[in-house]
C-alpha cells in the first residue's frame, strides 16, 4: 500500500511540508523495511535483470570519487536514481498475485490520466498553459504542460498521454461496458491533451503506438476506417500553429524547423561533452551541469544515449544497453508463451500486448528524451517479470518461467 501512495503524483510538491522532510526517500526506506521484513522467499526476481541491475548500481557507487561532480551524485544523482530503480524491486516484490496487479495496474493508469486530465482542465477553465516554444521569426507558441504541481515540461506530458494509452486500450476495451465507456470517453481527451503539448516526440509516439494496435488488431478493416476518419477529423480542427509544428518534423520551410534542427544539434553536442571524460563519465545526474560548464548551454541531454554516456561513460551505456537487450529478450520469450494462450481476451494477453507497445514508444523516445534516473525502464523490467510469473501461475498452457 505504501509503494501505491508514493505514486501519488507530487505529493511533496503540494504539500511543502513533505517536501521538506524529503517525504520521497523517507517512503522507499519505509517500503524497503517492509520488503525485508517479510518473508525472504517471497522475493522472485529474475536473475538476469537483478544481476544487471545490481552491477550498474553498484559501478556507480565505486566510480564516484573518479567523475567530475562527485558532490552533485552524491547529493542528488544517486537519490533520483534510487527512487527510479525501485520500481523494480518493489513491484517485484510486492506485486505477487493477479488480484495485486490488476490494482497496481489500475492506479498507475488512474494517477497518469489525472496527471494528464488537471492541466487539461486548467486550460479550458483558466487558460493555463506551463509552457511555450519559440515558432521563429520572434513568434512563440503555447504548449500545454504538466500541472504547477507536477512539474514536467510539454514533453513529459506527452510522454505520460503516450504511457497509458496502450494500457488503457488493452486493459480497458476487452473488459465490462462500463471500462469500455470510459476508454471511448477518455482516448479523445488523451490525444486533445497530447496536440496541446505541440510535442514532435509524443506525435511521433502516438503513430508507433497506433501502428504497434494495428499490426497487433483482429479487426484491421474496421480499425483503419476508424484512424482515417479520426486523423481527417483531428487534422480539419487543428489550427495553423500546430499543423506547422508537427509538419517541421519533415518540412523545412515552415515555422518551427529551426528548432527541429537545433534539437540534432543539441545531440551532437551532448555526445561532444561526453567524449570530454568517455570512461567514467561526468557523473551521474550531471548532465545539465556538464552543458552548462562545458557547452555553455543550460540544457539536460535530450537523449538518453547522451545522456548516459555524459554521466557514466561507455562503461555505463554497456551496462543500460545490456539491460535493455535482457528487457527485450524476457518480452520476447513471454509473447511467445501468450501465443499458446487458449483465450485470446485474456488479461495476461491483453497486458503483454501493452507492454509491447510500451517498449516500442519508449524505444522512439529515448532517443529524444532523458531518461536514466527514470521510473519507466525500471517499471517495465518488474512489471515484465511479474506478468510471467503470475501467468505462469494461472496456467492455460505457458511455458516455465524465464
Amino acid at each position: 500500500m505504501l509503494f501505491i501512495i508514493s505514486w501519488f503524483t507530487h505529493l511533496p510538491t503540494r504539500v511543502p511540508f513533505l517536501g521538506a522532510i524529503r517525504f520521497d526517500l523517507i517512503l522507499i526506506a519505509l517500503i524497503t523495511i517492509f520488503v525485508l521484513g517479510g518473508s525472504k522467499d517471497k522475493y522472485e526476481g529474475d536473475r538476469g535483470l537483478d544481476r544487471v541491475l545490481a552491477l550498474l548500481f553498484l559501478y556507480i557507487l565505486i566510480t564516484v570519487p573518479f567523475v567530475a561532480w562527485p558532490g552533485s551524485v552524491i547529493k542528488a544523482g544517486i537519490p533520483d536514481f534510487i527512487k527510479a530503480l525501485v520500481f523494480y524491486f518493489f513491484t517485484v516484490s510486492l506485486v505477487d498475485t493477479e488480484k495485486k496487479l490488476k490494482v497496481f495496474l489500475l492506479i498507475f493508469i488512474v494517477v497518469q490520466t489525472f496527471r494528464v486530465l488537471e492541466p487539461l482542465y486548467m486550460n479550458a477553465a483558466y487558460g493555463y498553459w506551463g509552457g511555450s516554444t519559440h515558432l521563429g521569426g520572434g513568434a512563440t507558441m503555447e504548449r500545454l504542460a504538466g500541472s504547477p504541481y507536477d512539474i514536467i515540461n510539454p514533453n513529459g506530458l506527452a510522454y505520460v498521454i503516450t504511457s497509458v494509452i496502450p494500457f488503457l486500450h488493452y486493459l480497458s476495451l476487452r473488459r465490462s461496458i462500463g471500462l469500455k465507456a470510459v476508454y471511448i470517453a477518455g482516448l479523445p481527451l488523451l490525444v486533445y491533451a497530447l496536440v496541446l503539448t505541440a510535442s514532435r516526440s509524443g506525435f511521433l509516439a502516438l503513430g508507433v503506438i497506433v501502428a504497434g494496435i494495428f499490426v497487433k488488431s483482429r479487426h484491421k478493416v474496421v480499425l483503419a476506417v476508424i484512424l482515417v476518419l479520426a486523423g481527417s477529423l483531428a487534422i480539419a480542427n487543428m489550427d495553423d500553429e500546430h499543423m506547422e509544428r508537427y509538419l517541421s518534423i519533415t518540412e523545412s520551410d515552415v515555422r518551427g524547423s529551426e528548432t527541429a534542427s537545433t534539437r540534432i544539434e543539441g545531440v551532437k553536442d551532448n555526445f561532444r561533452i561526453s567524449m570530454e571524460r568517455p570512461i567514467l563519465g561526468h557523473g551521474l545526474g550531471t548532465s545539465l551541469e556538464a552543458m552548462a560548464n562545458i557547452a555553455g548551454k543550460g540544457l539536460k541531454a535530450h537523449n538518453l544515449y547522451a545522456e548516459i554516456l555524459i554521466e557514466i561513460g561507455i562503461a555505463g551505456l554497456l551496462l543500460f544497453l545490456f539491460y535493455a537487450w535482457t528487457l527485450f529478450s524476457r518480452l520476447r520469450s513471454l509473447s511467445r508463451d501468450m501465443k499458446r494462450r487458449v483465450d485470446r481476451d485474456d488479461f495476461f494477453v491483453g497486458l503483454t500486448s501493452a507492454l509491447q507497445v510500451w517498449f516500442l514508444m519508449n524505444i522512439l523516445f529515448s532517443f529524444a528524451s532523458y531518461g536514466l534516473s527514470s521510473y519507466e525502464w525500471y517499471l517495465f523490467g518488474g512489471l515484465i517479470v511479474v506478468t510471467k510469473r503470475l501467468a505462469t501461475e494461472n496456467g492455460k498452457g505457458l511455458a516455465e518461467a524465464c
